[in-house]
């Protein structure tokens, strides 16, 4: 059969050039048709083609098959007189088609092949598109190559019916479309070359699914990165200097992590934290009728330094499920047996690690949750408006307003509790006499205890839960003493000029309906900026405001739980504020009294057995919750919505992991401007010439911002350098360039004076100075950035936490 050769669009009549031409029109011009339907213009059959794929497919057989069926062109060049005559004589021979199927382009087909599954995976799962964008991807690729292809060969004047551009152009079209045909497929090329985790399923009695991520799989997909176990081993390294000090700087240095059964027995052991906690996922076309609530489980690894721990990449879905199935009995060992196969026998045998020759052991230090899901997980009463609700302690809840020591009331231990266990079990009726419902359903792992494995949240219990009581109470106090009207306050707060850093976390806009209903409307990171920033929109009333002195105690208090480095000496200090706080606020706002503020009552004792109850905080994990509602609301698919997501996950983990190096590169900064260093002012010229360190040449580069170690410096930031004397006054600095010098980076730091601490303000009163100083990335105190604000011709600063000297 000889070919014919297509001259118009079959769909739209449109003139075209060739066979060639004619793909590549339909391609462009015909991809997005909602209604695609063409004959085959070099067959004789009437078949109509309502899917382009399948039609190119057919397309380009008959074409194959029309050119092998004549003698093929041999000559990749018009212009012989380029080519000597042997050469042609060569080239003639390995034209032949037998020898060309044996081409030897395997290895470069399978780099375009891994180059182009990591470009799906940067695109699709980078920006969270649906599956369906891979198949547009995917022959918008085609034709882009093939028109790319043409143009070439065109300006080189070899032949465009060559075969062996038709075979290579054939083979790269064939690797495209196989990788993106359907989900399966993209899956288990995922798995190939970059190690995809597949969830496994688990199979309900009430038919529904669950799925649980292998947790032998993850980590060891982790520790498979360079950087990552280097990492860990300098950060449990620098842990193992705190043991026996003043300072509890991590869960290993307090009580619980001192007697934790495995890291007393073996050494060589890395923890890791569990998170748990419920999420719903509404579908926009059902509205709230068709709520799916689901259960999901998180690890991340607890000995990382905190600087990469707050990164939502290093978080890592467990286990999701629906709600429904958690609630029934029968589910939840079946739910949780995979997971405690998994974590026993990282207990017991460990994993052998890159680069090991014996086993690293793992074992759960703490399993974070908001208060109902830990009750729920620990097996104590989910009902905190009755009986014994708190999990700490056997106090009941009609005392709880009247009791503000901690030595008042009768501490659960492990041994109590599984007493309380035991009689439960015996007589069921007695539940409600010491708020316990039943035994943990986490109970068979050996590492996890009710008492000792269940830290408080002082996100739930202090951001939405002591912080707005506080904050609701004095506005409305303000508003009954007539010191300002609900519109005025209202005014303030929704006007006030937040600065750069606490911008993104600016409160909703208030209403004055919310301050007669004592509510603070909000996230949690919204009511906590609004917390912060209180004394400086209140600033011109706040020596008047009644009962003040509820917000000063409530701020000292949070600047020791904060603290990345307290102290045990603090704890008697803190002890003391606690009770002198709930004492006078359950005196003055009785009706405002709720259980997280006795929860507060032991801050104290859980930062001296859990370390520092920052590193607790749901926080973070609560952000991923983000990541998978907008999966779910971008895949659209609502059928076993467990199954997508959990997949999905997957997938977004093989993008953030398909690097050699798991951290984001340090040094990723701005555009760089470069000036000569006598333009700078004669503060800064001595500062540089006193920077022993680096030499400086007559052009100085900087750049406005800068990331190193996973933390954003800007210029304007204020930062804590230095503290003086014993009294650990801070001194403050200004960042004003940051340079680049040597593949180095420095910071020219403009200094402020401290004057005083204002006590109402909670913060420092300061002055800039005509001193400036360079510093490197490693001499600044703290790494969080704080902003000054410049109120009544002063200036003020915040300490993000109650700071330290850490030797």
């Amino acid at each position: 059969m000889s070919i014919n050769c297509v001259q118009q669009c079959s769909i739209c009549f449109v003139n075209v050039n060739g066979n060639n031409g004619y793909i590549r029109h339909i391609r462009q011009v015909h991809v997005n048709d909602r209604q695609f339907g063409t004959p085959c213009a070099l067959c004789d059959s009437k078949f109509v083609f309502t899917n382009l794929k399948s039609f190119i497919s057919h397309f380009r057989k008959h074409m194959l098959h029309s050119l092998f069926d004549e003698v093929p062109t041999p000559d990749l060049c018009v212009n012989h007189d380029i080519i000597n005559s042997d050469v042609n004589d060569d080239f003639e021979e390995q034209l032949t088609i037998p020898e060309y199927e044996q081409y030897e382009h395997c290895d470069q087909l399978e780099e375009i092949k891994k180059f182009y599954l990591k470009m799906l995976l940067r695109v699709r799962e980078g920006h969270i598109l649906p599956g369906a964008v891979m198949k547009t991807i995917s022959l918008s690729v085609c034709s882009l190559l093939e028109t790319f292809s043409i143009f070439l060969l065109s300006k080189l004047n070899i032949n465009l019916d060559n075969p062996i551009l038709r075979h290579v152009n054939g083979d790269i079209e064939k690797i495209l479309f196989e990788i993106s045909k359907n989900e399966e497929s993209f899956i288990s090329d995922c798995e190939l070359y970059f190690k995809f985790i597949k969830p496994k399923e688990i199979q309900l009695p009430t038919g529904n699914k669950a799925y649980y991520i292998p947790i032998c799989d993850v980590l060891m997909c982790l520790f498979q990165k360079k950087d990552f176990y280097e990492c860990i081993k300098r950060e449990k390294k620098y842990i193992c200097q705190f043991d026996g000090q003043d300072i509890i700087y991590h869960y290993r240095n307090g009580e619980i992590g001192r007697q934790h059964r495995i890291l007393k027995i073996k050494e060589n052991t890395i923890l890791l934290q569990l998170y748990c906690d419920d999420i719903g996922v509404i579908n926009p076309l059902m509205g709230k009728n068709a709520a799916h609530k689901l259960t999901t489980f998180y690890l991340s690894i607890d000995d990382l330094p905190a600087c990469y721990n707050s990164s939502l990449n290093f978080i890592y879905l467990l286990l999701l499920f629906y709600r429904k199935d958690f609630e029934n009995e029968n589910n939840r060992q079946i739910l949780f047996n995979l997971l405690n196969k998994d974590i026993e026998c990282l207990e017991n045998d460990g994993l052998i690690l890159p680069g090991d020759i014996t086993p690293t052991y793992f074992t759960i230090s703490t399993l974070c949750a908001d208060n109902l899901a830990a009750h729920e997980l620990g097996g104590f009463t989910c009902s905190f408006n009755s009986g014994r609700c708190c999990r700490y302690c056997l106090i009941h809840h009609k005392d709880m307003k009247y009791v503000y020591r901690e030595a008042d009331v009768l501490i659960r231990t492990a041994a109590s509790h599984d007493f309380h266990v035991k009689h439960i079990d015996n007589v069921p009726n007695d539940k409600s006499l010491y708020g316990v419902n039943e035994k943990s359903i986490l109970s068979t792992l050996l590492s996890f205890n009710p008492i000792t494995s269940l830290p408080p949240d002082i996100m739930h219990d202090i951001f939405e839960g002591i912080m707005p009581k506080i904050i609701s109470s004095l506005l409305h106090t303000i508003v009954s003493t007539r010191l300002c009207t609900s519109a005025q306050i209202c005014y303030r707060i929704n006007n006030f000029i937040y600065g750069i850093n606490d911008r993104r976390n600016r409160p909703p806009t208030f209403k004055e309906k919310d301050i007669h209903d004592k509510r603070v409307p909000g996230k949690a990171m919204e009511k906590y900026c609004l917390f912060l920033n209180l004394p400086f929109i209140l600033m011109d009333i706040v020596d008047r405001i009644p009962y003040w002195f509820l917000y000063e105690l409530l701020r000292q208090i949070w600047d020791i739980l904060h603290s990345d480095y307290p102290r045990k000496s603090w704890l008697s200090t803190l002890e003391d504020l606690i009770q002198e706080f709930l004492q006078l606020f359950q005196t003055i706002f009785p009706e405002q009294f709720i259980p997280k503020c006795h929860f507060l009552l032991h801050a104290a004792r859980n930062t001296a057995k859990y370390g520092p109850l920052k590193r607790q905080m749901n926080l973070r994990y609560e952000s991923k919750h983000h990541l998978l509602k907008k999966i779910a609301n971008r895949c659209n698919n609502y059928i076993n919505l467990p199954c997508t997501i959990s997949k999905r996950v997957q997938l977004r983990q093989c993008y953030e992991l398909m690097e050699e190096n798991i951290f984001k590169c340090s040094g990723i900064s701005g555009k760089f401007h470069s000036r000569r260093k006598i333009s700078f002012r004669k503060e800064i010229q001595n500062a540089l010439r006193d920077d022993y360190l680096f030499d400086y040449d007559e052009l100085i580069e900087y750049v406005k911002w800068v990331v190193l170690n996973n933390i954003k410096y800007k210029i304007g930031d204020v930062f804590v350098f230095y503290l003086l004397g014993g009294e650990e006054i801070p001194l403050f600095g200004e960042i004003k360039y940051i340079i680049n010098n040597k593949k180095a980076w420095r910071f020219i730091v403009h200094c402020y004076e401290t004057i005083s601490f204002r006590e109402n303000l909670h913060c420092y009163e300061i002055s800039p100075s005509n001193a400036y100083v360079v510093l490197g990335e490693n001499e600044f105190l703290t790494y969080k950035a704080e902003d000054c604000y410049f109120l009544n011709n002063s200036y003020f600063v915040r300490v993000p936490y109650r700071l330290t000297h850490v030797e």
